[in-house]
């Protein structure tokens, strides 16, 4: 049986307004520059996911968009940026018109590798819906569906539990995907810590926090691990 095309959805944050949970540990400028790494890094490991078709960027920022299309992705102009979910579903709304499967894809998960990816697909195959949890905060760190239209999107703290009750109530059928790759994001100070310990990434997010010495600024050896959900 065949499957049509599977496209990735990016959101993107205004750079300068991203992360700005992370204003204890890194100045406006740094800010931006890790938000454009680690759209970067997701956009290379989704070009490299031999099962995604296509990518689109979502966003009201220009330099976004300029980086979606030099990785040869769609760019969608949000004109008024009103949060994550609403940008999510005008993205979902230009899809309506194509027979896509699409997954929704954060822009701050730089760890996650072209596998991770491959694996969420490979599940689309089965049920209409995969999820793949937040490993820390109860968030969706990748929402895909077999149609634009088969759930809204609900993104933010604790969301994998809405998603997966709407579904549900909807008797469509769920998969539900643990990937460390996926389901590590960067939000907030906290999140440094596993990452530079864990990681042996060396992409473009990697580099910068690198570059910036995080590591003895922000004392990563010291700073106690989140809770993880999953």
């Amino acid at each position: 049986m065949g499957h049509s095309e599977t496209w990735a959805l990016v959101p993107v944050k205004k750079f300068s307004r991203a992360k700005s949970r992370l204003g204890d540990v890194l100045y406006a400028p740094e800010r931006a520059e890790l938000a454009q790494a680690m759209l970067r890094d997701v956009l290379q490991s989704l070009n490299a996911a031999r099962t995604v078709d296509g990518i689109a960027v979502v966003s009201s920022d220009l330099d976004a968009l300029a980086i979606a299309k030099s990785f040869g992705a769609a760019a969608i102009f949000d004109p008024a940026e009103a949060g994550v979910n609403k940008a999510v579903q005008f993205g979902l709304d230009a899809f309506e018109i194509y027979d896509r499967r699409v997954m929704i894809v954060p822009a701050d998960i730089p760890f996650a590798a072209s596998r991770d990816f491959e694996n969420v697909v490979e599940l689309l195959n089965h049920t209409p819906i995969v999820l793949v949890p937040a490993l820390y905060d109860g968030g969706t760190n990748a929402l895909a569906m077999r149609s634009p239209g088969l759930l809204q999107p609900q993104f933010g703290e604790d969301s994998f539990r809405r998603h997966r009750s709407t579904a549900r109530a909807r008797d469509l059928g769920v998969s539900v995907l643990k990937s460390d790759g996926i389901g590590k994001d960067i939000d907030c100070p906290l999140d440094f810590g596993p990452y530079l310990l864990a990681s042996q990434d060396r992409g473009m997010t990697r580099s910068f926090l690198d570059q910036i010495n995080i590591a003895e600024r922000f004392g990563v050896e010291d700073a106690p691990a989140p809770v993880r959900l999953f």
